[in-house]
């Protein structure tokens, strides 16, 4: 009999919780276990699709993608592993940040968008931006998207522009692998249903003329912010088929709130205050440009706090029908200003510290403290994925792929995410301009040849883990990438020794386990193909990491403490070579670099820790 004390939760006794953690223990100690929903899919049922274009993802790139290539009178097939309205950014339909030539100077945001960013940010992309996005807002306006609210209408605005279009919609299905024709050419995607709670999944195979990736970003599948189904999988297709991938060694910093973790979407609510309206910074009669640096880069050479949330005099930013903060907030704000690393204000990377207002009753995002990890392992929006030198969106070196959005590593926001807004009507510019030239491709190339038994061969790859008889749990290795990939000194404090400690494990699971993962059901199918992306990404990001011998941005090397524009004014890329990954250096034009006759400290005002004393050591010549 149990007493009352032996009582943890609700009849579970304290047996039963030792006992649970025995099972626990047993299972990290010797993961492999049998698998007993083991079943050879030789019989599995296919579904077919084929269109002039296929689109893989249905947020706001691949949105005005399908609908672009509709205009030019292409059929279009989009396939989504959710549903279609509620990827990516599309819950955040109504939210604006365009640039408008009457408020904004153009060549302010220039410059502020390549000193937040530390001068690797893409200018022509940036132009592309700054003359494209007061259409882009008009255009969701003429959809109606201003007059909704994340997370509720809002969600269905795409979806119907979408069937209004004609789209083929292939929802719940996860894509595994870029289908090449006789010539190499990217010409359709191999996957399958995962919901097999009703019928059994089922392969199913798409063909088009050419492949639009819209895939969304990744992150290590972490809590707090609503991006728990983007898993790097079209990084990881791209790379499989020879595309080169760029952007891997910065990282995303946004926090989530100590309250409500794991919340994502409740966590975002303060979304909703920004419906239908431009962001503005400052009184009107004081816009500074639309660009402030956000908590991570402290502030301007000339004195000036930037900070995201303060205006150009110290004001809190100002919103459409709410007042201002008052000044008690803002000097909370400039309190907590650099408790980042070791407390030192140069390198402050928004990783956690107190609500950024006071505890609300009515209020219940902001009760908890701002921790971090809410996008761990995420690269900067616009700056992370498939490589495209030319700016048509067409992946460098592979015929027939296009990517777009946060599929495509346009760097426009180089090493560090300056300001919202570029994420969603970034992916919406993208999406349109891939849209065109995927259909002028298509128009003027013969129909792609593919091989029957090419296919069979994807599909008997992606099947795996369900015949594996024996194996590791896609939940186990999943953990164990959390473990070695998330720690702050991995991800944000890097060292040569700790990183290359990273890289062994990362390379014995992918080695070892990913041959041998067991899937029970098409659920755990779906994250077994999920963890071999994130796997391979992280692959990616500690080599990345590794190879830029200098600190920029996002990316802090505590080796190499300093900014190096001599060797290191570029962009890194990863690609595949004969089953190895090809590190390279695209290197940027002169005149992006900064200004030649300041003073280091006046081009990065930002000091990091042990820079000085690396220089003084090292007599570094700058």
């Amino acid at each position: 009999m149990t007493s009352d004390d032996d009582k943890i939760d609700e009849g579970v006794s304290r047996r039963d919780v030792l006992k649970t953690g025995m099972f626990t223990a047993a299972a990290l100690a010797a993961p492999l276990i049998l698998n007993p929903g083991f079943t050879p899919m030789t019989a599995a049922r296919k579904s077919s699709y084929h269109a002039d274009l296929l689109i893989i993802g249905g947020g706001f790139a691949g949105t005005f993608a399908a609908l672009e290539a509709r205009k030019h009178g292409l059929s279009v097939t989009m396939v989504d592993k959710g549903v279609v309205g509620w990827s990516g950014m599309s819950p955040w339909a109504s939210d604006s940040r365009p640039f408008d030539a009457e408020i904004y100077d153009r060549e302010e945001w220039q410059f502020n968008t390549a000193m937040n960013t530390e001068y690797v940010n893409d200018r022509k992309w940036l132009d592309i931006f700054m003359d494209e996005s007061l259409g882009i807002f008009h255009e969701l306006r003429e959809m109606g998207a201003h007059n909704t609210k994340p997370f509720e209408r809002g969600t269905k605005v795409f979806r119907e522009e979408l069937e209004n279009a004609g789209v083929t919609l292939v929802e719940r299905t996860m894509i595994t692998s870029l289908i090449q024709d006789e010539g190499g050419r990217v010409s359709g995607a191999v996957g399958f249903t995962y919901d097999d709670s009703k019928q059994p999944s089922e392969a199913v195979i798409l063909t088009a003329g050419a492949v639009i990736l819209c895939a969304g970003a990744g992150s290590y599948k972490s809590p707090g912010f609503p991006i728990w189904g983007q898993t790097f999988d079209g990084d990881a297709m791209a790379y499989e088929v020879g595309a080169k991938i760029v952007g891997k060694e910065f990282n995303d910093t946004h926090p989530t709130f100590a309250n409500i973790p794991a919340a994502s979407y409740q966590g975002w609510k303060w979304a909703q205050e920004v419906v239908g309206a431009y962001v503005m910074v400052g009184p009107p009669d004081k816009l500074m440009g639309g660009l402030t640096l956000n908590l991570a880069l402290g502030s301007y050479s000339d004195g000036v706090d930037r900070r995201a949330g303060v205006g150009p005099g110290g004001e809190p930013p100002m919103v459409p029908g709410k007042p201002p903060p008052g000044a008690e907030e803002r000097e909370r704000n400039r309190k907590y200003l650099g408790k980042g690393y070791l407390k030192t204000p140069g390198l402050h990377l928004d990783l956690g510290g107190p609500p950024q207002t006071p505890p609300d009753k009515d209020n219940d995002i902001v009760t908890g403290h701002r921790v971090g990890g809410a996008t761990a392992g995420m690269g900067v929006h616009k700056s992370e994925g498939v490589f495209c030198s030319d700016y048509s969106c067409a992946a460098d070196g592979v015929e027939g792929l296009f990517a777009a959005g946060d599929a495509l590593g346009s760097m426009m926001c180089g090493s560090v995410y300056p300001g919202r807004g570029f994420s969603s009507y970034g992916s919406a510019i993208q999406g349109r301009l891939a849209g065109k030239n995927a259909a002028l491709y298509v128009k003027g190339n013969p129909a792609p040849k593919i091989s029957f038994q090419k296919i069979e061969k994807l599909v008997k790859k992606m099947w795996a883990p369900r015949e594996n008889e024996r194996g590791y749990s896609p939940e186990w290795i999943t953990a164990t990438l959390q473990n070695t990939m998330t720690p702050f000194h991995i991800l944000y404090i890097k060292d040569k020794r700790r990183l290359d400690g990273a890289l062994a494990s990362i390379e014995f699971l992918r080695q070892h386990c990913v041959p041998l993962m067991i899937a029970r059901d098409g659920h755990e199918l779906r994250t077994a193909h999920e963890v071999k992306s994130m796997l391979l990404n992280a692959e990616m990001k500690l080599r990345s990491g590794l190879f830029r011998e200098e600190s920029r941005g996002t990316h802090f090397r505590e080796d190499f403490p300093i900014r190096n524009d001599r060797e290191w004014h570029c962009w890194v890329t990863v690609q595949d070579r004969d089953g190895a990954m090809a590190m390279g250096k695209h290197m940027l034009p002169e005149d992006w670099k900064p200004d030649p006759t300041k003073s280091y400290r006046e081009n990065y005002p930002r000091v990091l820790p042990g820079e000085d004393e690396f220089i003084r050591k090292n007599s570094f010549k700058l």
